[in-house]
């Protein structure tokens, strides 16, 4: 598993990254087009990516079965993992302590602000905090809004107002999930800078968002909606983590004010603005699966002469399922013990067959080496559903590569000559 799990986040680390440089590049430029709802919902592109990145980038591997004699105890000799378990399961409890890490740092911070909150006295359709705590909007599944003690003599009636629709609109569209879904993402790639620069722009991005909204519904309160910025941005600073979403953000108050400035996009630029999103999350999914898919299109296709020996008793006939594979040369059995069975499949590179016998399967995998004369021949031994080892063969073109499984008492060996396919 571990083997199988660190290239799986190396490959979604890798391709989320894209999305999010693109994303660092095109926001301010997404804002002055389609104003800052539609910068916000472009970074809808990463999960979209990632979910792409997720996904095979191919169709399931062909499989060749032959029927051959049982072995009692399984073995691959001449041969070299592909990683060494040791190794892949170092990098994997690494990763476990990292994730643990970054969850416990997100809970703390979350519990620190809650904490600072104290008491929560409800008045009217908010809540107002025993602290300087506020406003925020906090909570996932009842929702609410939270106020400083000193609420109604630092901000004015209108202000007030302004500040709770700003919450509210965090609440309508359940920001506080995208804030749990972008701090999981940040556990999950705490070892990516990209990841926790692209969070913090996408939570600026967030408030900028709700600034706009509560600015279309009230386009006159501009000044009074500047007023409680700069008044808030005097008082104690806000929590940089946690899911509540903090009137007082991160995000540069001066920025905010700026931009309560820019004229509200009409219909047809918002229309024309989820377009752009729709085609750029399209873009990159089907980009994401083309690249990984790239390389099995262009791949090459090999000629696989397989010899089964068995040293104990004569190998039984063999049984072909085709599927997509093509086969060059009919099963052939001498009838005579230790004498070996041959057939030949025509397989692409990264294209799996396996051979199989009571209880046991070798799945094998031909891919290109280094040079162009020589091949890497990796694969899987399984017991019933249990991977006993790993082989890896460096073979030349032209040049048998043995495998061996058993013992001295039932043994069987799998030979396999790779030559390329015109």
């Amino acid at each position: 598993m571990s083997s199988e799990l660190t290239p799986l986040l190396l490959r979604m680390a890798l391709s989320t990254s894209a999305p999010i440089v693109l994303l660092l590049l095109a926001r301010r430029p997404l804002r002055r087009l389609f104003g800052a709802s539609l910068a916000y919902l472009a970074w809808l592109v990463v999960p979209v990516v990632a979910v792409a990145a997720l996904l095979p980038g191919r169709s399931a591997p062909q499989v060749l079965s032959l029927q051959m004699p049982q072995a009692v105890q399984a073995m691959a000799a001449q041969a070299s993992p592909v990683a060494a378990p040791a190794q892949a399961d170092m990098l994997l409890a690494v990763w476990a302590a990292g994730v643990l890490a970054c969850a416990t740092w997100f809970v703390h911070a979350h519990r620190s602000f809650l904490r600072r909150a104290g008491r929560l006295t409800r008045r009217g359709g908010v809540y107002v905090s025993d602290a300087d705590i506020g406003p925020a909007s906090i909570g996932l599944l009842r929702p609410k809004i939270v106020v400083p003690h000193d609420f109604d003599r630092r901000y004015g009636p209108i202000e007030q107002s302004l500040i709770i629709a700003h919450e509210q609109t965090h609440i309508e569209r359940r920001d506080a999930l995208a804030n749990l879904a972008a701090a999981l993402f940040q556990c999950l790639f705490w070892f990516n800078p990209l990841v926790h620069l692209g969070v913090r722009r996408m939570r600026q991005d967030q408030e900028l968002a709700c600034d706009a909204a509560v600015m279309a519904r009230h386009p006159r309160q501009r000044r009074a909606y500047a007023e409680a910025l700069l008044k808030s941005h005097t008082g104690l600073a806000a929590i940089g983590a946690g899911l509540h979403c903090h009137w007082q953000s991160s995000h540069p108050t001066k920025e905010r004010i700026m931009s309560l400035q820019q004229a509200l996009p009409g219909t047809l630029r918002r229309v024309a603005g989820r377009c752009a999103v729709v085609l750029l999350a399209a873009g990159a999914f089907g980009a994401t699966l083309g690249v990984r898919a790239e390389p099995a299109a262009a791949s090459s296709t090999y000629a696989i002469a397989l010899t089964v020996d068995s040293a104990t008793r004569p190998p039984e006939a063999i049984k072909l399922l085709a599927n997509e594979l093509a086969f060059s040369d009919e099963p052939k059995s001498t009838g005579e013990k230790g004498k070996a069975t041959a057939v030949s499949v025509i397989a692409r590179a990264g294209e799996s067959f396996s051979v199989a016998s009571d209880g046991w399967r070798i799945d094998m995998t031909v891919r290109a080496a280094d040079t162009p004369d020589r091949v890497w021949l990796a694969g899987k031994l399984y017991k019933g559903k249990t991977v006993v080892s790993n082989p890896t063969l460096l073979a030349g073109l032209g040049e048998p590569a043995t495998v061996k499984v058993g013992d001295d008492d039932a043994m069987f060996s799998l030979t396999m000559n790779v030559t390329t396919q015109p």
